[in-house]
């Protein structure tokens, strides 16, 4: 759920809408019999923002679940169970029945008990029994928010409650707080700015918020400024909403800025659109001038997206962007003349445009996210201005005819991602304006033809397609910056001699199957980002040094080593728009003679099933003791592996300054994360710096350690905050520790989790200070005497405010009322934390 602070105020507004929020908390909180309730008003008034109080109220002072559904103008049900499932924690991915999937989501709705089931947005009726009967359920309540009334009672809400607008006052009262204090309007105009507030903004707080964020940004200093802003605002008579809005977006000035923004309302209501993914149709469109470096260019696209989300005509989500309804409607409002748009996106369209509506001065054509089949044969779009064509998210498009695309000369942008298209036209070799040919994942695609002709193309996403070998001229598309062919199950390799004569590329995505070798890849000097995978560490070795000594890789996804199936990145999602990680992961390794040399800036690490490594795996990665920037290292499956890294007799380096996230799993010979054997010191171990923001450590299934940490290593851990020791058969002691006096402090601890220790005698032996602790979780630890989680001061005891819960195995009672304790007090005062499980 994202916050609409740039839209909304963050508190309610208006005595009226306060009663409705209190008469709608009591509803859900006292009257049993109401279940289902309806939120309506006119579009920015304020409804979602009431509704995300009340979710806020239920998540706070209730222990009910909240599902919070944003329900487009044009609803799909398949789209809605998808959002549901998700928001349970399942998917429906592998059903495509959708009685079935009202069934699952009912049968997830039964688990939950108590929830409370928010659609936002909704225009027309939507069956819920499609969407899992939640009224069907004891303890299950619906809240439904729409501009109609008559929504409300087709949904079956039981009571309806109506969010009024703003009065003069209340308005004027809002307008003033989103102006800031340091803005003084001065009283010459201030008669004016409150007919501006009360007549153009028609007491809507989306409204009211927005001109006075606008105002704000001008930063008016005088009278005449004042004046004129005002008057800009209300030059038609019948100024509304809209012609506010219109305002907003012609103080733009930059038409670049405008072009960008008119941009986002090519994509569905209510859609978030991914910033990665809008930065890079910026740039394929033109819109973003061309940088020395795709870096660069993206950099340029986050300022206009702040710009366009710092005067409200976007609101920011998680990596996202979103429109508001009001603001889209206002958008195709502007592109319905200059520049025109054709604007269709997912409204469940049946049948293409007839060839009539294919008018000259279109400039930019979406029909994304329908139900399209085909376009008819004998169609010709004729528009020679066309720049963009939106066709992706047409699952059952499978035939575009070759006439289609005869008059489209101009076309820049043509997307047929997710479509069962079987094959492209022949004329599509003709677009020689073409700059981006968008095909991912069109499973059915085996073949398109010649791209000797697309000199000006500069991306090619080929992900997920049928296609077996390499399209025809590929190696002559020297403006090519951009070529993905990741998840491409049919395609073999890539010829010798092809890839280094595409020396602009700037990124280069491959699927892991696909074996590269690393002089192909050493004379692409302009490569930023690459995922793929290198089959030997001399290919991979090859590729590094390279790219260190003249390359300006940033970003990168490697695989070194064996694919068969298991050696997936499956852990990352994958990101058409961007790779924004620095991670190598090798598999399958077995023992060779070079070393492997990793990127002096890896952030992600991952070694699996290299059974054949030495004992130490620094001896194998020494580039480990230079890696300053490694935050997440997991290793997993490697039978002969003792130790991580040998402290040698002098070392001075700090070890893993950076790492936050160490994961050990399945190394049955495992028996520490440090080598001490060949120093003599003591404390061996460098202090200062190592781990020292390391933040989650988990350990499981390593049947050979005995000792975890070494009590001198604990004052570096500042930052630890979960301690995960999972089925390790021989393990003595978390912290070892043969003093047996210390207090070890770990500030941010939240969470301890031992499970399956059967040896384990001590977490520690000395005394455990943990003032953020929020659970200690312990199943089948029968050898455990104590737990030092919690210690007297001056004859007190001091249990952490923080405490919720001691997860303590249903079956292990008479070992927790076995617990020695320091305290005589202890064991009443933790029992209300007790959760038997």
């Amino acid at each position: 759920m994202e916050a609409r602070e740039s839209f909304f105020p963050t508190k309610l507004f208006g005595q009226e809408t306060k009663r409705t929020c209190e008469r709608i908390w009591r509803c859900l909180k006292k009257d049993k019999v109401i279940t289902s309730i309806g939120i309506y008003g006119v579009k920015g008034v304020g409804k979602t923002t009431l509704a995300k109080l009340i979710n806020h109220l239920v998540e706070q002072k209730t222990k009910s679940q909240v599902i919070w559904i944003n329900v487009s103008q044009q609803c799909n049900i398949k789209v809605l169970q998808n959002d549901i499932a998700k928001s349970l924690g399942f998917d429906l991915i592998e059903e495509h029945d959708e009685e079935k999937r009202a069934i699952a989501l009912h049968e997830s709705f039964k688990e939950k008990n108590d929830f409370v089931l928010v659609l936002d947005d909704v225009l027309e009726n939507v069956p819920l029994k499609m969407l899992g009967n939640p009224l069907k359920i004891e303890g299950g309540r619906l809240i439904v928010t729409s501009c109609l009334l008559e929504t409300c009672r087709k949904m079956g809400c039981q009571r309806e409650f109506r969010v009024k607008t703003l009065e003069a006052e209340e308005s004027w009262s809002l307008f003033i707080e989103k102006l800031g204090n340091e803005m003084i309007i001065p009283r010459e105009v201030e008669g004016i700015a409150k007919f501006m507030v009360n007549n153009c903004t028609k007491g809507l707080p989306f409204a009211i918020v927005t001109l006075a964020t606008k105002l704000r940004e001008l930063e008016l200093s005088n009278v005449d400024e004042w004046r004129k802003a005002f008057e800009e605002s209300f030059k038609e008579e019948n100024n509304d909403v809209m012609k506010m809005l219109l305002y907003s977006f012609n103080s733009l000035k930059d038409e670049k800025l405008q072009q960008c923004f008119l941009y986002c309302c090519l994509y569905p209501e209510d859609e978030k659109i991914s910033k990665d993914h809008l930065i890079t149709r910026f740039v394929l469109e033109g819109l973003i001038d061309e940088q020395e470096s795709r870096e660069a260019e993206f950099e340029e696209g986050y300022e206009i997206l702040n710009r366009l989300e710092g005067v409200c005509l976007l609101e920011s989500g998680v990596n996202s962007v979103k429109m508001h309804s009001l603001i889209r409607d206002m958008a195709l409002k502007i592109t319905n003349e200059n520049p025109m748009f054709m604007v269709k996106a997912g409204v469940q369209l049946n049948d293409a445009p007839k060839q009539d509506e294919w008018i000259e001065n279109l400039d930019k054509v979406s029909l994304m996210r329908n139900k399209i089949a085909e376009i008819p044969e004998g169609i010709s779009a004729k528009c020679p201005r066309l720049a963009t064509l939106m066709l992706q998210q047409n699952y059952h498009l499978w035939k575009i005819p070759d006439s289609f695309f005869e008059h489209m000369k101009e076309l820049r942008v043509l997307d047929l991602s997710h479509t069962c298209i079987e094959k492209l036209p022949d004329s599509v070799s003709e677009l020689e304006n073409l700059t981006a040919l968008l095909l991912a994942f069109c499973w059915n695609l085996r073949s398109i033809p010649t791209l000797a002709k697309l000199e000006s193309l500069q991306e090619l996403d080929l992900s997920g397609t049928g296609i077996q070998t390499l399209p025809e001229s590929l190696e002559a598309l020297l403006s090519l910056k951009c070529l993905s062919m990741y998840a491409m199950r049919w395609f073999e390799r890539i010829p010798i001699g092809i890839l280094p004569q595409l020396s602009t590329l700037q990124r280069l995505v491959l699927s892991h199957h696909i074996d590269v070798q690393g002089e192909e890849l050493e004379v692409l000097n302009e490569l930023e980002e690459f995922q793929g995978r290198f089959s030997t560490i001399h290919d991979f070795n090859r590729f590094i040094r390279a790219q260190e000594n003249e390359g300006c890789l940033v970003f990168y996804r490697i695989l070194v080593g064996d694919y068969d199936g298991l050696g997936q990145m499956t852990q990352i999602e994958f990101n058409h728009g961007r790779i924004s990680d620095k991670l190598v992961k090798c598999y399958g390794l077995g023992k060779e003679d070079e070393v492997l040399l990793l990127p002096q800036d890896i952030q992600h690490l991952k070694i699996e099933s290299c059974n054949n490594f030495s004992t130490c795996l620094s001896d194998f990665l020494s580039c480990l003791y230079d890696s300053k920037d490694l935050k997440y290292f997991k290793v997993r499956w490697c039978k002969k592996l003792k130790y991580l890294m040998k402290v040698k007799q002098g070392q001075e380096s700090v070890l893993f300054p950076s790492l936050e996230h160490l994961d050990l799993f399945e190394l049955p010979s495992f028996v520490g994360i440090f080598d001490e054997s060949e120093t003599s010191l003591s404390p061996s171990i460098p202090l200062v710096g190592t781990f020292s923001l390391l933040r989650m450590i988990r350990i499981e299934r390593c049947h050979n350690i005995k000792k975890l940490l070494p009590i001198d290593l604990c004052s570096n851990l500042r930052h630890l905050e979960r301690i995960y020791v999972l089925s390790c058969s021989q393990i003595e002691e978390i912290i070892e520790d043969q003093a047996n006096d210390g207090i070890v402090v770990f500030p941010k601890m939240t969470r301890i989790t031992l499970w399956s220790l059967p040896q384990l005698k001590s977490i520690c032996n000395g005394k455990m200070k943990c003032n953020s602790i929020k659970k200690v979780s312990i199943k089948e630890c029968v050898k455990l005497r104590n737990l030092p989680l919690f210690f007297s001061h001056e004859e007190e005891l001091k249990i952490p405010s923080t405490l919720k819960e001691i997860a303590i195995n249903s079956s292990e009672k008479d070992w927790w009322e076995s617990l020695e304790w320091d305290h005589s007090t202890t064991k009443i005062e933790l029992q209300p934390f007790i959760n038997y499980f």
